[in-house]
């Protein structure tokens, strides 16, 4: 049985992650992590100096349910791998809170997952840090799989369909020509769902444009009163500025 001096010693950094409100501040767990021979370092078992270096760049305390702790370490040497020793620093507590509070919820291998790993690596290099949104972790937390591998998508390049729209109507009649593997994304209308979302949100923007049939489909013929135009979806701004912190390797998306 264990003792309550023992439950004292542990519960500092091991208790539940998803009831995270006491993940900053305590002047126990900060005491711990500078001390890595400490009795409570050494019950907890596992945890070597260099996971407690990586641990201090998260702002201690981090409240770890003992199911979650080997997880965290994992996460943990991920994302300090992305960064160079020279430029890490403690994250903003804006920023590492929320990712702590959704880790526990998030599956290592869910799109989100590496949105979170990205983001956290921005937040503990300080060439980066600063450019950051305290809004970033819940956008990430509020999307689906799908929305986020759709921005992944679009920040290689944007999306776009010839369409024969119907103003009057306000609806598509024939889909001519796109670059949008629907499949991919749970078919026409689902990625039309997950779309118009991304757009309530601001990271997304539709664009219609005209396009001439004499130079673009000379064969075809448009029914009166209908339109052809390409419409054409990609990153806001906004969205430009989310996905340069959220995703690997962002470049901004090519105009097509």
């Amino acid at each position: 049985m264990t003792s309550n001096d023992d439950q004292s010693a542990k519960g500092s950094l091991i208790g539940d992650l998803a009831g995270a409100g006491q993940i900053i501040n305590s002047e126990v767990a900060k005491k711990s992590y500078n001390d890595a021979l400490s009795p409570a370092m050494q019950e907890i078992g596992g945890l070597t100096q260099d996971t407690l270096k990586t641990f201090r760049l998260f702002t201690a305390p981090l409240q770890l349910a003992a199911a979650y702790q080997d997880r965290f370490a994992a996460f943990c040497d991920k994302v300090r791998a992305k960064v160079p020793e020279e430029n890490q620093q403690e994250a903003p507590p804006e920023i590492v809170a929320p990712v702590m509070r959704a880790f526990a919820t998030t599956s290592d291998d869910s799109p989100l997952m590496s949105m979170f790993e990205e983001l956290m690596a921005k937040a503990i290099n300080a060439t980066t840090a600063d450019k950051l949104s305290p809004a970033f972790p819940d956008i990430i937390k509020s999307l689906s799989p799908l929305q986020a591998k759709l921005i992944k998508s679009l920040v290689k390049h944007d999306h776009f369909a010839d369409v024969l729209y119907d103003p009057k109507q306000n609806t598509i009649r024939h889909s001519l020509r796109t670059n949008i593997p629907y499949d991919e994304f749970g078919g026409v209308d689902h990625h039309l769902t997950l779309k118009q979302d991304l757009e309530e949100k601001k990271l997304v923007a539709t664009i219609s444009t005209p396009l001439k049939k004499d130079e673009d489909y000379q064969d075809l013929q448009v029914p009166e009163g209908l339109k052809l135009v390409r419409t054409t979806f990609r990153l806001t701004m906004f969205g430009k500025w989310f996905a340069s912190a959220c995703v690997q390797s962002h470049q901004g998306p090519s105009s097509n």
